[in-house]
């Protein structure tokens, strides 16, 4: 028994070197020369079977950029809660999948993101499975739904802690690693908490403001 879990973990440790990680299936797209765009359903379609840590990686790097943050909180919200109940695959509207990306854009953002997933990426491998796998990755998405709303208070650099940590437990999700999902999951509660008091103060500032001029 011994033997075959050993040859399991093996071949699945083989298995994850000959993959593609993720950094590099980005690269591929944002180095093509075949157009100016590229679709938001072609480029999920380079993680094949692992599309839900490839969207929410992609979403965590827009949701670092000021000004986009806010949309991708919002895109983020739905698939976080599909993975949340149970479903293999995030199901988007054609309307997401047929939106246009302009690559140059896309490649900014990349040369930004790159080199910090590159070396994150040497020191993830496939590890604590259990983590990976529900009820886990259940918890996973409904705290990513969170994260997802917290990326939309309207406070300057607010955005980076939840778009940190989702972009934690989505490579956690690509490359099967648990302790990076549990690494994920720990950012998540902090930036959950410190949301949830950036969020009281901007209600209370606003009640404030709205009490003394109107």
């Amino acid at each position: 028994a011994t033997r075959r879990r050993y040859g399991a973990a093996e071949r699945e440790r083989r298995a994850h070197r000959r993959e593609e990680s993720a950094s590099e299936r980005i690269r591929r797209v944002t180095e093509s020369p075949s157009g100016e765009v590229v679709l938001v359903g072609h480029l999920l379609a380079q993680f094949r079977r692992r599309l839900f840590g490839g969207l929410f990686l992609i979403l965590a790097v827009l949701g670092l950029v000021p000004g986009i943050s806010f949309l991708a909180g919002i895109v983020l919200i739905v698939p976080a809660l599909q993975m949340a109940i149970g479903l293999r695959a995030p199901a988007l509207p054609r309307f997401i999948l047929r939106r246009a990306v302009p690559v140059a854009r896309l490649r900014r953002l990349s040369d930004r993101a790159m080199p910090w997933l590159e070396r994150i990426e040497r020191h993830v491998r496939p590890r604590w499975p259990v983590m990976t796998h529900p009820p886990v990755a259940n918890l996973a998405g409904l705290m990513i739904a969170g994260l997802g709303l917290a990326m939309l208070l309207p406070v300057p650099l607010s955005n980076v802690p939840p778009a940190a940590a989702v972009a934690c437990l989505a490579l956690g999700l690509l490359e099967r690693d648990g302790l990076v999902m549990a690494i994920g999951l720990a950012l998540g509660a902090v930036a959950l908490v410190a949301g949830w008091f950036i969020g009281f103060a901007v209600v209370e500032a606003a009640s404030l403001f709205v009490e003394r001029y109107f």
